[in-house]
């Protein structure tokens, strides 16, 4: 299936993202139910958010889902089935390949190994580490200024 015809497959993909082999089967469940089954590979080529650079995911997604009319219909889960709602009893193939490729894709893209675009740790206003006897300031000064101070002793009061 060519990347073109799956929009917003196409808006997170970057160049170098290949054409997805699709192989569909529309057959019938054990229950009657009607159902897909079939295969989607590829290479998709998406932005590593640790480092921005290019990293390419190997798709590989195996389907085979029920599909149903109405949201409350368990049968298709009680056949170990995943279910999927059709609405005006027609299905788009393209709508429905791009919506399991898009489920097939890690929630972040990231290379396996890669060093972030900015260092992670950024709360000190300079690379000195902070000595002991600053960490022991800062628990004293934090203690002055707790604003429950003055209900520490308010049950002793009574």
């Amino acid at each position: 299936m060519p990347l073109q015809k799956l929009p917003r497959l196409a808006e997170i993909a970057l160049d170098g993202t290949e054409d997805v082999e699709v192989t569909l089967d529309f057959t019938r469940s054990v229950g009657k139910r009607p159902m897909i089954k079939g295969h989607i590979r590829g290479n998709i080529v998406l932005e590593c958010q640790r480092c921005m650079q290019p990293v390419t995911i190997a798709l590989d997604a195996p389907l085979q889902v029920a599909l149903t009319t109405f949201e409350s219909d368990e049968r298709p889960e009680q056949e170990g089935l995943e279910a999927w709602l059709i609405e005006d009893e027609r299905l788009f193939i393209q709508d429905f390949v791009e919506d399991e490729i898009l489920l097939a894709l890690p929630l972040v893209a990231k290379h396996e190994q890669c060093e972030p675009l900015r260092k992670l740790i950024e709360a000190l206003p300079s690379d000195e580490p902070v000595t002991e006897s600053e960490q022991v300031d800062d628990v004293a000064a934090s203690a002055k200024k707790n604003p429950f101070a003055v209900l520490k002793d308010w049950k002793k009061t009574e």
